[in-house]
């Protein structure tokens, strides 16, 4: 797979979801935005050894378990190519690098949907991270709906 980035969609044991507001950085296009932990590919470098490090380097978490989700693109640069994956951490300690101007870990219940985005205590999570977000969620959704659907079918006899 070819990316010029990886974002990572951080999952904790009990299901909540890492968000991160970037820090405020002048001529960032995506400044002061909630997104994914996550960077740009190093030359010579994989986009799963990317999405590990960016995630390592930002919120001083190592993901296990990756699983690649699609890739995506912001929607001011179609031409940027970014591998979004899905790990898993038993850690809630967060350690924010400079990059990270606050964490959030956040409940998949708590985010209201709107148009074209969600918002979480006041913040609008849009774009990019929006679009991971609601195709991971509309998936798990229907695992679990089938998955549940199965369960309750073997019960009837």
């Amino acid at each position: 797979m070819e990316c010029n980035a990886a974002v990572v969609l951080l999952k904790r044991s009990d299901g909540k979801l890492l968000i991160i507001r970037r820090a405020e950085v002048s001529g960032d296009p995506w400044s002061g935005h909630m997104a994914l932990p996550g960077g740009h590919r190093e030359v010579g470098e994989d986009c799963r050894h990317t999405a590990i490090r960016e995630t390592q380097e930002e919120v001083g978490i190592l993901p296990s378990n990756l699983t690649f989700l699609g890739i995506y693109w912001p929607n001011n640069r179609k031409d940027l190519k970014v591998a979004a994956f899905l790990g898993e951490t038993d850690s809630d300690i967060v350690r924010p690098n400079g990059e990270v101007a606050s964490y959030f870990w956040v409940d998949p219940q708590e985010l209201e949907q709107r148009d074209d985005c969600y918002m979480y205590k006041g913040f609008r999570i849009w774009g990019m991270t929006y679009r991971i977000l609601k195709d991971y969620l509309s998936a798990r959704q229907r695992s679990d709906h089938q998955l549940n659907a199965v369960d309750q079918s073997s019960l009837e006899e």
